[in-house]
């Protein structure tokens, strides 16, 4: 491990100090309440679950994920910015235990204690919430994110980014310093928890089939790798290609807070998993078929496991290197049959039911 179990125990005590005391400087509520809490199912987290915020804004998410008298119940364990603000880093630089971080990070919940964040594994995963506003459209003059049926104005030149095209869908990119934290609380978590697993290591979407986060431009399978291999950042050569986006921007513009909230009211029932995916995502044309196109097509199952693997791995699902033949129990675990999707049954069998629906997913994501 790259930390001994005491230095992850201190450096989420400093995160926490650090992150109440950047909270009240801005007069934004410090816990969600306890009621919000409950307990890990195994002792502790054996997992993380990736979100992004779908906002463009931070002040008015954390609001949102930290009012204890949301009726909503909304909550997460941590939010990690894009950017680090003058006014956390005069705060973090009192924490010698921070000194790594790269962005503002902070631990919205009161210890690592689980938070109502992603349904079905609330009591297994952290919940990480990246500011990002995920998908965009352009309409050859603008850029636009979701909010306000797609007529919100993405502010890309304030920001200091341009979106980032993943197979004819663009998005948000993510910044280093953004991609840097979350492999380095990760990898906190894992030396603070041992039972942490891979095969838990998830994107929002993979655990709730009507999410889209944590995106197309978030290198999940990549962090997760890192974090499970202990790999020293510094190391990590992929990274430094996130150097080349900005992250130190103009503020962000607050006065879109007011907005922001009004408009995650509507949202409200996609955290309780009522939403309707076609409505809240445009799913693109169907692109061409590749390899994994015979997903679809009549056969033995055992005999397509290496596209049913390859599929997976582009959901983001942990896809360890094997060559038996068998389907791994760690990837089935993962999948639960694609969040117990109609007509499925979490035999962990990939049949023609199950492949159909992977097919679908891989669509909607443009990975086919």
């Amino acid at each position: 491990m790259l930390f001994s179990r005491t230095e992850a125990d201190e450096f989420f005590k400093a995160l926490r100090a650090a992150s109440v005391g950047f909270l009240k400087h801005h007069g934004l509520p410090i816990d969600q309440g306890r009621k919000r809490y409950s307990s890990w199912k195994e002792g502790g987290p054996i997992g993380v679950t990736e979100h992004y915020t779908a906002g463009v804004t931070w002040k008015g998410t954390v609001n949102w994920l930290n009012d204890g008298t949301n009726k909503n119940s909304v909550s997460c364990q941590m939010l990690i910015l894009d950017r680090m603000l003058p006014e956390y880093r005069d705060i973090a630089v009192k924490y010698p235990e921070l000194r790594d971080l790269k962005v503002t990070t902070i631990l919205l919940s009161d210890g690592i204690i689980p938070c109502w964040h992603a349904g079905w594994v609330n009591k297994l995963t952290f919940g990480i919430e990246n500011r990002n506003a995920g998908k965009l459209k352009y309409d050859f003059s603008n850029w636009y994110w979701w909010a306000n049926e797609w007529k919100a104005v993405f502010p890309d030149r304030a920001l200091g980014k341009h979106p980032l095209d993943v197979n004819g869908q663009w998005w948000e990119p993510y910044t280093y310093g953004q991609v840097h934290d979350n492999i380095l609380v990760c990898q906190m978590l894992c030396c603070l928890y041992p039972g942490m697993r891979p095969n838990w290591f998830l994107p929002h979407s993979a655990t709730t089939g009507t999410k889209f986060d944590t995106g197309r431009a978030y290198p999940l399978n990549k962090v997760r790798s890192a974090v499970f291999d202990q790999q020293p950042i510094d190391d990590l050569i992929w990274l430094h290609d996130f150097r080349n986006v900005p992250h130190s921007m103009a503020h962000y513009a607050e006065d879109e807070d007011r907005d922001f909230m009004l408009e995650m009211a509507f949202r409200q029932d996609d955290r309780f998993d009522h939403e309707n995916f076609e409505e809240d995502v445009a799913v693109m044309r169907t692109p061409p078929g590749t390899d994994l196109q015979y997903l679809i097509e009549e056969g033995e199952w055992k005999k397509e496991l290496g596209a049913i693997r390859r599929g997976l791995q582009r959901l983001g699902y942990y896809v360890p290197p094997s060559a038996s033949q068998a389907l791994d129990e760690d990837t089935a675990l993962a999948v639960y049959q694609f969040q117990k999707s109609k007509g499925l049954r979490a035999d962990k069998i990939p049949g023609s039911i199950t492949q159909t629906a992977l097919a679908q997913r891989l669509r909607q994501f443009n990975l086919m």
